[in-house]
């Protein structure tokens, strides 16, 4: 199983890409850190999300400068309002620009968008949720899921593969699936309702998904192998799928935690060249 994300470090700002996605040379793509911005206070420094309570004007300094270093016009950027659901929203040319400037343009009530059009900018925001890129280098179709907890248990990672597949034909062996920086199993501590929802979600897994019960019924959640768990059940590789392995709340001083209290978001791109 590759483990490769790269980071960078350009211009001042921090950010990573997926190895096995680069070597396609078909897309662009990046995972942002939290330097190198303007934002202040709760959102220091490069807070991405156009949702948050920030200054409108930083945000959009923000996005100028990720976009930069990306090497994209942000004016191409896709951006939803995530409700940690399973909807799916195909995304055209007549969508490009949703959210990049403003919050009233976005895409209502969405967490995970695809497209096979070169030239829209994919974006979707975390704090401690996991991002799961798509690639499907033979069809050259893009997409990108937000899955916290409750998005994770309604399987939208496997209904995204789906969903590609229905839509454009891919082929879920062809797949290359990456799963990037999120609050990982050694600090995410959930309660009894979420451990039930898991046991539910993953009867075959749960039992290594849910480690470390307490006294008072709480235990840690291991997203990114229920992740990989459903992306696997619906046949993409294993081998095609990258583990960030990087904990949003053991990396504070790098990433965006909301568990750590901050209120800033990374951005997770994605673009077909």
């Amino acid at each position: 199983m590759p483990t490769s994300f790269q980071r960078h470090v350009k211009k001042g700002i921090e950010y990573y890409t997926i190895s096995s996605f680069e070597e396609t040379g078909l897309v662009i793509h990046g995972f942002s850190g939290k330097s190198g911005g303007v934002s202040d206070g709760a959102y220091n420094s490069l807070n991405l999300s156009i949702l948050t309570e920030d200054k409108l004007e930083h945000v959009l300094e923000n996005r100028r400068r990720f976009a930069r270093v990306l090497g994209i016009d942000p004016a191409c950027l896709v951006g939803a309002h995530q409700v940690h659901r399973d909807t799916i929203y195909k995304v055209t040319l007549k969508d490009k620009g949703r959210g990049a400037f403003d919050p009233e343009s976005v895409i209502p009530a969405t967490d995970a968008l695809m497209t096979n059009e070169p030239g829209l900018a994919l974006t979707a925001f975390f704090a401690d949720c996991v991002p799961v890129f798509f690639l499907d280098p033979v069809k050259k179709v893009i997409a990108l899921a937000h899955a916290g907890w409750k998005g994770t248990v309604a399987k939208i990672a496997a209904k995204t593969v789906k969903a590609l597949a229905e839509a454009y034909g891919t082929e879920p062996q062809d797949l290359l699936v990456a799963i990037g920086p999120s609050i990982g199993p050694c600090h995410y501590e959930v309660d009894r309702p979420v451990i039930e929802k898991v046991k539910e979600a993953f009867p075959e897994y749960w039992e290594s998904l849910i480690t470390g019960l307490k006294e008072d019924g709480h235990a840690q959640l291991n997203l990114w192998q229920a992740n990989f768990y459903q992306l696997v059940d619906t046949g993409v590789l294993p081998e095609n799928i990258t583990l960030a392995e990087v904990c949003t709340y053991c990396h504070q001083d790098r990433l965006f935690s909301h568990r750590g209290g901050m209120a800033g978001r990374q951005a997770a791109i994605i673009m077909l060249k």
